[in-house]
């Protein structure tokens, strides 16, 4: 079984400016957590210009975590995240993201898309799915990894309105 989720993240800046910070190898390696031990980032751009691959992996203390999670974990919390974006097409870019940790059996599949908002500026949309094996209790450790998700798109406008008002 799996739990579905959609986030929607506005911003004031147009789609041309948030898309240059998404494909911008500097924008990725500016982030906080990069440098943290055990954590890495790795950027490339598959598909040429305007569109990016960043992979980052890390480690978490678990103690912050739920019992439910901790109870099943052997060790630090160990995640791995996968972010693309295409080029612009027109005012509208794809992105898709992946996710996962070798602690739990979990995996995070999600499509974003740039576009611009009504209000002049653009807008983030986040679609994807959960899946957590784990009997009995996989569907309770999926809605915890959909607020873990939440939270991420949550930071990851922050560092982009961040970085977007410092440019």
């Amino acid at each position: 079984m799996s739990k579905a989720f959609t986030f929607t993240t506005e911003f004031e800046h147009g789609v041309d400016a948030v898309h240059a910070a998404l494909t911008s190898e500097d924008y990725w390696k500016s982030r906080g957590g990069a440098d943290a031990e055990g954590s890495s980032i790795a950027v490339s751009a598959p598909d040429g210009p305007g569109t990016i691959r960043v992979e980052i992996s890390g480690r978490m203390d678990p103690a912050g975590l739920p019992a439910v999670v901790r109870g099943i974990l052997r060790g630090p919390l160990e995640m791995n995240r996968a972010d693309e974006w295409s080029a612009l097409d027109g005012d509208r870019a794809q992105g898709a993201m992946t996710g996962g940790s070798s602690s739990l059996p979990v995996s995070i599949e999600g499509r974003s898309e740039l576009r611009p908002s009504a209000s002049g500026g653009s807008v983030v949309e986040v679609t994807g799915e959960v899946a957590v094996k784990i009997p009995v209790i996989g569907g309770q450790v999926e809605g915890l990894v959909v607020q873990m998700v939440e939270s991420i798109v949550n930071a990851d406008r922050k560092e982009l309105n961040d970085w977007l008002a410092a440019g």
